[in-house]
């Protein structure tokens, strides 16, 4: 009798698996681990002896991951069929499985305080990577040789069996740490580990670090101001401090480490940031090593902010490898979905079981035929593409100069990618897209149409048009030039192509003049329900002009911001419910697809909940619904 044990997996990344596979090696233990984008199966005899230990172990090896669900065994006569995923070898950039944390906090470890610790299930290996295919030779570390050791451990470690990145203290990247009087290099266990000391008793008496990270530069200091980006040092303070939900508390925990948006619960970091933050937990080697000695000292958050190498700081912690940094990864949670907001970061590079006739190019990424899969990456990891067709976004300046060139627009391909992540490519579907300009879609099976386009907006003339609107609108603005002249003369000599969340931060007096600085201070708002912005809807068609008008008579009425702030994504839900009904009921579907940053947005999600929640709505799953998912859309033009 076989012994079943499932896992949801809703990925086709590998390394949880790889790392079980190298696990079971370790312990001996016959057993079959398969995958396919929805699962990963554990299949062994029920009555081998060493089962349970291995089960048990399991618990402690496996780290979190934003794509586990839940789990369930159970026993069967005949062994059971599943159609695996192939896997293309792709480099990683996640942060650290328990295993090689374990190894850089054990003193008797070649990797003790070793910040470039990783292996084949684990760490940063993209940011090396120069091109394809993945190995030693066509990264940046081709330039240090693998010690015996690393060797040995090459053809007797299943964790980094055949790894191509690895390295150790003896024949490793070294650190060194500058300031304005001299250079300290760590190159031993007793230097990395008093480098990390020094770098965050710094940070504790007031000082800033700049730390060239592998994915890029991250200015540290004491938490300051609601700009920053707050990095949590343990996992026990997050509850103390912040508060979440257990998928919230997961999400920041994963292997995967996005940048979450969290309310804050402490008067203390109420008091820095406000009622919500950006909250980020160690994610690399290096930052996970200066939070345990900021941890050591007390400090159970600092602030951070990503910049380049130019940034001025008390000090610097730098190596001499080039490497290629990849934005990180945001994500938006609301119950039971959730889907990354933006960011390239443990999301790409991806492969799809397909191999397309046609490139793909988008936002610098592409999508390339390798073998039997399609492969997505940046442009410059691939030394020679060959294809029938190329399908650019139409914002890209890059000139294919093929003979079979055709352009998207970026509504169309992020609608197609949710569409194909749903295998609904084919199927008529009303899509809403939502950046800075709101689009109405209809797929029609066939291609993507664009039913109610965005109004033209002006925003060097915003006052001139608001003016317009109607009776006493040009008293609107006379009004609010005598309410708010320093804000209206802001306004009025804007570049034109301010977007309206800019110009509306900017009105309300908002730190962050943008979106996200609007969508902060709405969860400021404790109130049950907003008042109703005027969206002046015309043919269908939304008026920015009309938004900020009403927006122009709140703020003289000296209506609070919050609940401004709230309002609009109220309003907005409002109007996205009410055209995307119309459009069903013509069209005759009931699948609608949402993309667009915009809709990373707590107010504006439940009110489409509560507005379409019937209906069937599609959110992206392994993609961000922000722009990079345009790149796979872009495959099915």
């Amino acid at each position: 009798m076989y012994f079943v044990f499932q896992l949801e997996f809703n990925s086709n990344k590998t390394y949880i698996a790889s790392l079980i596979k190298a696990y079971a090696k370790t312990k001996e233990i016959d057993i079959e681990v398969l995958q396919d984008t929805k699962q990963i199966i554990l299949i062994a005899n029920r009555d081998d002896s060493k089962l349970e230990s291995f089960l048990l172990g399991l618990e402690e090896i496996l780290p979190a991951s934003l794509y586990l669900g839940k789990s369930r065994h159970y026993f069967l006569d005949q062994k059971p069929t599943i159609s695996a995923i192939s896997s293309y070898n792709l480099p990683h950039n996640i942060a650290l499985c328990p295993t090689c944390q374990k190894e850089m906090f054990d003193i008797s470890s070649p990797r003790y305080y070793y910040p470039f610790t990783s292996c084949n299930s684990c760490g940063e290996g993209y940011p090396f990577l120069e091109h394809y295919p993945f190995k030693r030779a066509n990264t940046t570390m081709r330039f240090l040789q693998p010690c015996q050791s690393c060797q040995k451990e090459q053809k007797e470690n299943p964790f980094r069996e055949n790894y191509p990145l690895i390295s150790c203290i003896e024949c490793g990247i070294s650190l060194k740490m500058v300031d304005k009087k001299s250079e300290r290099y760590a190159n031993d266990k007793g230097s990395y580990k008093k480098l990390f000391e020094v770098s965050a008793k710094a940070i504790s008496k007031g000082k800033t670090v700049l730390v060239k990270t592998l994915n890029g530069y991250r200015k540290f200091f004491k938490a300051s101001n609601s700009n920053n980006i707050l990095l949590m040092t343990s996992a026990n303070s997050l509850n103390t401090h912040l508060m979440m939900v257990t998928q919230e508390f997961n999400s920041l925990l994963s292997i995967e480490r996005p940048i979450l948006r969290v309310s804050t619960k402490s008067d203390e970091l109420k008091e820095i940031y406000g009622s919500s933050t950006l909250v980020k937990y160690p994610d690399d080697g290096i930052t996970i090593l200066l939070a345990k000695e900021l941890l050591n000292l007390g400090l159970e958050y600092i602030s951070y902010i990503e910049c380049d190498a130019k940034e001025e700081a008390d000090f610097l912690v730098d190596f001499d490898i080039p490497i290629t940094p990849q934005t990180d990864i945001r994500l938006f949670i609301n119950q039971d979905t959730k889907f990354f907001i933006n960011g390239q970061r443990a999301i790409f590079p991806m492969s799809i079981e397909k191999k397309f006739p046609v490139v793909s190019l988008a936002h610098n990424l592409i999508a390339v035929g390798v073998d039997n899969s399609t492969i997505i990456d940046n442009i410059d990891k691939f030394e020679s593409i060959k294809s029938s067709g190329v399908n650019i976004l139409n914002s890209e300046e890059y000139e294919s100069e093929h003979s079979n060139e055709k352009r998207f627009a970026q509504y169309q391909g992020s609608m197609l990618a949710i569409l194909a992540e749903y295998n609904h490519i084919g199927e008529k579907a009303i899509g809403v897209h939502f950046d800075n300009s709101l689009y109405f879609l209809y797929y029609n099976g066939k291609e993507v149409i664009n039913v109610v386009p965005p109004n033209p907006f002006e925003a060097d003339s915003m006052f001139e048009h608001i003016s317009k609107l109607r009776e006493g609108s040009d008293r609107l603005v006379a009004n609010y030039q005598k309410h708010f002249p320093e804000i209206y003369n802001r306004l009025n000599n804007l570049s034109g192509d301010s977007d309206i969340f800019t110009i509306t931060a900017i009105m309300l007096g908002l730190k962050d003049e943008s979106f996200e600085g609007i969508s902060a201070k709405a969860l400021e708002f404790m109130g049950k329900g907003g008042i109703q912005i005027d969206t002046h809807v015309k043919d269908n068609r939304f008026d920015n002009y009309a938004f900020l008008a009403s927006i122009m008579s709140y703020q003289i009425a000296g209506v609070e911001a919050s609940l401004v702030c709230y309002s609009i994504f109220e309003s907005f839900g409002d109007y996205i419910g009410e055209i995307a009904t119309q459009l069903m009921s013509k069209t005759k579907t009931n699948t609608v697809t949402f993309s667009g940053e915009t809709f990373a947005n707590q107010a504006l999600f439940a009110r489409i909940q509560r507005h379409l929640g019937m209906r069937r709505l599609l959110f992206p799953q392994n993609l961000p619904i922000g722009k990079e998912s345009a790149v796979v859309g872009g495959l099915f033009i």
